[in-house]
């Protein structure tokens, strides 16, 4: 079990939030920058997630302008960014906690989380990019559900 300073327990052990691999990022063309969401999620209804890492791998050494965004709801919560053209790269991310909590930034429930990927088109694709977001969840009470459920 997790500690929190003022909300109460986090229920297990920091855990794989989400993961999501892609083969290919097209570098589009001409000289500017493509940008693209390659992961979007939905918190589910009963549950606040709090993120601590946010974790990027690439396998190829394509773009060396190759950002990688965590968004809550379009507000950016961290980015990894791969300076260098080296393939098998891994760069990791600790997000700063919300206000209050010991460890981790919350994630309320029915936000939607993004992952967005900006490079230069200008430049070769990537390809093998992994993303992952540890951290915990909390169980809250989904208002709405437990009131339709308590007048059954």
């Amino acid at each position: 079990m997790g500690k929190t300073a003022f909300s109460g327990p986090v229920f297990g052990a920091k855990q794989t939030l989400f993961s999501v691999r892609v083969p290919d990022i097209s570098s589009g063309s001409g000289s500017g920058l493509s940008s693209v969401i390659i992961g979007s999620w939905v918190v589910p209804v009963g549950e606040d997630w709090y993120a601590t890492e946010f974790q990027g791998h690439r396998n190829s050494s394509g773009s060396t302008g190759l950002n990688i965004v965590l968004a809550d709801d379009g507000t950016p919560l961290s980015t990894l960014t791969f300076n260098s053209s080296v393939g098998g790269q891994m760069i990791n991310s600790t997000i700063a906690p919300s206000a209050g909590e010991w460890d981790g930034r919350q994630i309320a429930s029915w936000s939607t989380v993004t992952i967005s990927v900006v490079q230069s088109s200008a430049l070769g694709p990537s390809s093998g990019v992994t993303v992952s977001l540890f951290g915990y969840r909390r169980y809250v009470a989904s208002s709405r559900s437990e009131e339709h459920t308590s007048e059954l």
